[in-house]
């Protein structure tokens, strides 16, 4: 008798999304570094994902690349938000995947398109990246320091 079930791609993609997550935690005791760099993307299946700084995401949003902040209501209200961006919610306060996260997006941004993601310090928004790539998004953007590094580069936020 075979137990369990067959684990799709989206599913096993969203396994491995919130694996990383509990691994990696929220990195809210890393130091953000004196000068924001792009790290060399990384390819998943057929999906470039690229780490950028917060001037790299300034030139994205001048050719119309969509930002997408996936933190929690509460977040956005303390620091705010990056002007123009969308707000999703990938992860709960317990750390859960909040259902619907991937359909949320595919309504923001058509699949095929590329899309960035922004969190508080870029671990987050590093899971979330993962997952997309494996869902059909071909470009993904992770803001590395998040919203920390964004705010201390000395870029403007807006009331979400």
């Amino acid at each position: 008798m075979r137990i369990g079930k067959r684990i799709s791609k989206s599913s096993g993609c969203m396994i491995m999304a919130v694996l990383a997550m509990s691994l990696a935690g929220c990195n809210g005791g890393t130091k953000l570094p004196a000068t924001p760099s792009a790290a060399p993307d990384r390819r998943v299946a057929s999906a470039t994902i690229t780490d950028v700084d917060p001037g790299t995401l300034d030139a994205l949003l001048l050719q119309g690349v969509t930002l997408i902040d996936i933190r929690r209501p509460e977040e956005w209200r303390e620091t705010g938000v990056v002007a123009g961006s969308k707000t999703l919610t990938l992860f709960d306060a317990g750390g859960g995947m909040v259902p619907g996260f991937e359909a949320g997006v595919r309504r923001l941004v058509p699949p095929g398109q590329p899309v960035a993601l922004i969190c508080r310090t870029g671990s987050r928004s590093a899971a979330g990246a993962r997952l997309l790539a494996g869902a059909g998004y071909p470009r993904v953007y992770n803001v590395t320091g998040g919203i920390r590094g964004w705010k201390a580069a000395g870029k403007p936020v807006v009331a979400p």
